[in-house]
């Protein structure tokens, strides 16, 4: 049985859900709460406080998914028809403008985990294991909220401390100091000495808490968007030298709840099989978004057959024939990591076979697919929970897992000149991949190893970004929409495109900075938007 984590936060300290720290800065107080003055006392209240940071974070698992998926080239938004879901259609076109509430959700929850990290940094005197552990926790949520906000928005208010209504107008602040802020956190964490640790790759007595290796591998992430690539290396090398991580030898289950809490896992956001509670305590990041169009689809029956699929689906996050290229020009078409990551239209009509084939409804189409399935993230029956018809399933959110650890770390070696330990870090995500080691590597080894290795993840917006490529991958995203009616009559797939647009696709000078959102910009007067919004 996996251990989880339940957060449980009986004690509201009033969270005023910040509009990007601005106005909701303030605490408030709530009839029959207790008061700030009597809490932050006892290590119970540490572990209730820190509970809320835990929370907070985990309330940014949609928000964080669907933002970084939509930006990249891994997806099209789709759904049942054009405008089904316009919020991702707008990320996923670069149709968006600061009003984009995907956005604004993503800025301000990120702010709200800085606030719930700041009560606890801010409050508590550490005088005992338990208060020095929730405010190490509470470091490593920090850091990594301000990771996301100084990596998507850049110069993004600085607030460490808890502010008086006068200082709500804050400024923006200097990249550099973000960024050293985000050392400083994490480094404070890790060298608390009070973070837990796994015994081995089988240990899972963390749980849904972080560990200190978890932060190492934050910390050299950190270091490798800043371009430190030694001390990324280094650090980086703490986390593979621990022996704690390693991956696992099934790649369809990587994000499977058959796997919450492996060995492969850096840092998951907990979901509970709860059927009480399955809204609060259930992964409702993915699920029936990513599953099959079902009302386009005959899935039938609960399960279907040996792979459980569910047939329940918005058909949200359709691959792109893009992708699936990609993996054949490095896999070929019978790739081990490719078969169990998507499935075209040709291999989704040999699941229900010989009886009844998984095929388009007669007459219809699917919007936003070129004929290519997400089997990474398929929704499968045994992981829905009861009672939410396919909305919330049971699996675990990754955050990072440890094969991202090694391309990082393969990456900043052969930056810093090490290449040995570069190849050698390569080619283990090679050889789970069932592929054949390189003997030399480059950059874009890496580059092609991680787009395929993390697709569907989150990863690859930020680093296409950092590496300066998103202009080519990303420049003509949007221009045109398809949709897949199946087999031409000549058995080729039947992919049209009636939807095209006049603006659409990354622009430099303006892209690589996301917006501040449109009600941060009317609450704060002394913040300055980014260039060309």
């Amino acid at each position: 049985m996996k251990t989880k984590l339940i957060y449980i936060f009986t004690v509201v300290v009033a969270l005023g859900f910040l509009g990007g720290c601005t106005s909701r800065l303030d605490e408030v107080v709530q009839q029959g709460t207790t008061s700030t003055d009597s809490f932050y006392q006892t290590d119970d209240d540490a572990l209730e406080a820190v509970a809320a940071v835990y929370l907070g974070w985990r309330n940014l698992g949609y928000s964080d998914f669907w933002l970084k998926n939509a930006l990249s080239d891994d997806i099209y938004a789709g759904g049942g028809s054009r405008g089904d879901n316009s919020i991702l259609e707008q990320l996923n076109e670069y149709r968006f403008s600061t009003s984009n509430s995907q956005l604004t959700d993503y800025f301000s929850g990120l702010y709200a985990l800085i606030y719930r990290a700041n009560l606890v940094i801010n409050n508590f005197e550490g005088d005992t294991d338990i208060k020095q552990r929730a405010i190490a926790e509470a470091k490593a949520a920090r850091g990594w909220a301000y990771f996301n906000l100084v990596t998507l928005w850049g110069p993004v208010p600085l607030v460490t401390g808890l502010l008086a209504p006068s200082e709500y107008q804050q400024t923006n602040g200097e990249v550099s100091a973000i960024w050293a802020q985000i050392e400083t956190d994490y480094s404070d964490a890790i060298n608390s000495g009070i973070l837990p640790e796994k015994s081995g790759t089988t240990d899972q007595t963390p749980g849904a808490r972080i560990s200190k290796q978890a932060v190492q591998a934050f910390l050299g992430k950190a270091y490798v968007f800043q371009g430190k690539y030694s001390e990324a290396a280094t650090m980086l090398k703490l986390v593979i030298n621990s022996e704690k991580y390693d991956l696992i030898d099934d790649y369809a289950n990587v994000l499977r709840d058959v796997q919450d809490f492996g060995e492969e896992n850096i840092f998951e956001l907990n979901s509970l099989n709860d059927v009480e509670n399955p809204w609060s305590q259930g992964n409702y990041y993915v699920g029936t978004m990513m599953g099959w169009r079902a009302d386009k689809l005959n899935l039938y029956g609960y399960y279907y057959g040996v792979h459980e699929l569910f047939p329940g689906g918005w058909g949200f996050g359709s691959p792109r024939k893009e992708l699936y290229d990609a993996f054949v020009a490095e896999e070929t078409e019978s790739g081990y990591r490719l078969n169990a990551t998507l499935r075209t239209y040709a291999q989704v009509n040999t699941i229900g076979a010989p009886f009844v084939p998984v095929v388009l409804n007669a007459g219809t189409s699917l919007y936003g697919n070129t004929g290519y399935f997400n089997w990474k993230w398929r929704l499968i029956g045994s992981e829905v929970i009861e009672g939410t018809w396919g909305m919330v399933i049971s699996a675990n959110y990754r955050l990072m897992r440890y094969s991202e650890v090694l391309l990082l770390a393969a990456e900043a070696c052969l930056e810093s000149g090490d290449n040995t330990s570069a190849l050698t870090y390569i080619n283990e995500v090679r050889d789970r991949a069932q592929l054949s080691q390189l003997t030399s590597v480059t950059l874009d080894d890496i580059k092609t190893e991680k787009r395929l290795e993390l697709c569907l993840e989150g990863v690859r917006y930020q680093d296409l970004v950092r590496w300066g490529d998103a202009a080519t991958y990303l420049g003509t995203q949007g221009k045109e929409v398809p949709i897949f009616s199946g087999y031409a009559e000549d058995g080729s797939y039947d992919v049209s495109y009636p939807y095209s647009n006049s603006s659409y696709g990354f622009k430099a000078g303006k892209h690589e900075l996301l917006p501040f959102p449109e009600h941060e910009m009317l609450v704060n007067q002394n913040i300055t938007q980014n260039p060309g919004w």
